[in-house]
């Protein structure tokens, strides 16, 4: 049995030793693994400061991740969510843009994107972030959630009970989400 790798790219596995993928063509010259294999434990080290809320002490390091392998998308995402933690809100609709180019069909990347206009007020583009993300991924039920405060913020209160009730139908239990349900549909 030959042994194997797996793709940076693509995650497929592949035969070890090989320059270029065969799945996807993704280069794997030496040079550049030595690079992705940097940006993958710089990713891991501002994760670690992510999780103890330290936003600007990872910025630095996501960034120097992506400029290392700029295909990264889950730095690229990471550093997003990061600027709109530290409230660098242009800057982190950038980063999680630049997610979404690389990656098309990246749900929570629309839905963090979205949380961050919501921030700033934008409240029409969050909606058709949260949107996206539910027609990519249809049990998404956060962006549920998330989308039902930008309608509410929009005054669609009839959006905002459709999207509590589907928000609802996945985390029953919710009881901050039913109080909500019930003072829409009673008009407060």
């Amino acid at each position: 049995m030959a042994e194997t790798t797996r793709c940076f790219n693509c995650t497929r596995e592949i035969p070890l030793g090989v320059d270029t993928c065969p799945v996807c063509g993704f280069s794997l010259s030496g040079g550049r693994i030595e690079a992705i294999k940097e940006a993958a434990e710089l990713n891991s080290r501002a994760q670690l400061h992510d999780s103890r809320g330290e936003w600007e002490q990872s910025i630095p390091m996501y960034r120097r991740a992506v400029e290392l392998y700029p295909e990264f998308v889950v730095a690229q995402y990471n550093l997003g969510i990061a600027l709109g933690k530290a409230k660098r809100h242009q800057d982190a609709v950038e980063a999680l843009s630049k997610a979404i180019k690389l990656k098309p069909d990246f749900a929570a990347a629309y839905c963090a994107r979205g949380d961050v206009l919501a921030e700033t007020g934008d409240h029409e583009a969050a909606v058709r972030d949260y949107s996206r993300a539910l027609e990519l991924y249809p049990d998404y039920a956060q962006a549920y959630y998330k989308r039902a405060l930008s309608w509410m913020e929009k005054g669609g209160v009839e959006e905002a009970i459709q999207d509590l009730e589907d928000y609802l139908f996945y985390k029953p239990h919710d009881a901050r989400a039913r109080r909500r349900l019930e003072r829409l549909k009673e008009g407060g």
